[in-house]
């Protein structure tokens, strides 16, 4: 763990160093805001992710999108969750590429979607899907990494992890694409070929976090660099002392300009291996008692001790006899 994040700290470093940073930053940003505004409609949000399923280029899959938003847009009616599944029960697969199977993933997709929007007291489409994106049970379900499994959304399944990320990004969430220039570009930052495209989205991810930057702009970022195939960064500054070496430098500098005489190399030898030694080191402390004679620092107490009165001592030190005084009173008493 301290190794990635060490990796992570010298990629971000590597970015924000380059000398065209503040141009990619400004077309990353630029990048994302014309794909946000493209997508109008939480329904025509979900179909185009459904789309994606077909493994089409994503201008052929946007053009499909586009044209069935000329065909049935309405001032007077919003294409929203509804009205969009209508539309797509009582019309033909010419909108799905002629794939029957794609035609019900966005059914079920735009149902499921719908069930949410429901269950949040029909509030905002686009609300309730950026609140899946980003909620915690749709990033656990992604953390956790189950061998064997499949994401999915709700009860729906039949995306892999790019599909899922793909929606989770067009619903206005803050995660990015695994993609493949995603994953070659973070090899060429150092954090090395990952493994598969979990491993991909965890170190973009935590790259995001050590920009301070949201990741669907990171992710912008390095679908830049992979497509610029930048693979020659700078490399941030490293110390080629080790720090013992640089203090006794320090140490021998300070004593040779106060004009003490400077240990020799033995001396040094010693030293070192003293200090790492792992046995060596200070007697423990003890808070002594300072009233205690054998106390380091307290000097013996000479003369006699005192010794403390009697606890059944009277007045002027006189010994109490038990009943004594009994007798006076009584006679007192009688007269």
């Amino acid at each position: 763990m301290v190794e990635l994040a060490e990796r992570a700290v010298d990629a971000a470093w590597k970015i924000k160093n380059l000398e065209d940073y503040d141009r990619r930053l400004r077309r990353a940003a630029r990048r994302l805001d014309e794909t946000s505004r493209e997508h109008g409609t939480a329904a025509l949000v979900i179909y185009e992710a459904a789309l994606m399923r077909s493994g089409r280029p994503i201008d052929e899959v946007r053009e499909k999108v586009n044209e069935f938003h000329r065909a049935w847009e309405d001032d007077e009616e919003p294409l929203t969750i509804p009205r969009v599944s209508g539309i797509m029960n009582v019309h033909g697969d010419e909108w799905f590429f002629g794939d029957a199977k794609l035609r019900k993933l966005t059914g079920r997709l735009l149902g499921q979607f719908q069930h949410r929007v429901a269950q949040y007291n029909y509030v905002d489409e686009r609300e309730v899907l950026k609140r899946w994106a980003d909620s915690y049970d749709t990033r656990l379900f992604i953390r956790r990494r189950i061998v064997g499994t499949e994401p999915v959304v709700g009860v729906v399944g039949g995306l892999n992890l790019p599909l899922i990320q793909y929606l989770r990004v067009a619903a206005g969430g803050n995660t990015l694409v695994p993609s493949p220039s995603v994953a070659r570009a973070l090899e060429a930052l150092g954090f090395g070929k990952p493994a598969d495209d979990y491993e991909t989205l965890s170190h973009a991810e935590n790259l995001a976090l050590h920009l301070d930057l949201p990741a669907p702009v990171v992710g912008e970022l390095l679908e830049g660099l992979a497509r610029d195939d930048v693979a020659d960064f700078p490399e941030p500054p490293r110390s080629s002392e080790a720090p013992d070496a640089a203090s006794e430098e320090t140490v021998e500098e300070t004593a040779g300009a106060e004009g003490v005489q400077k240990p020799d190399p033995e001396g040094r030898a010693a030293r070192r291996s003293a200090k790492n030694d792992p046995g060596k080191g200070d007697e423990p402390t003890r808070v002594q008692d300072p009233q205690a004679t054998n106390a380091p620092g307290v000097p013996e107490e000479t003369g006699d001790a005192s010794r403390p009165s009697s606890p059944q001592a009277g007045r002027g030190e006189a010994p109490v006899v038990p009943g004594a005084g009994t007798e006076d009173r009584r006679e007192d008493e009688h007269s």
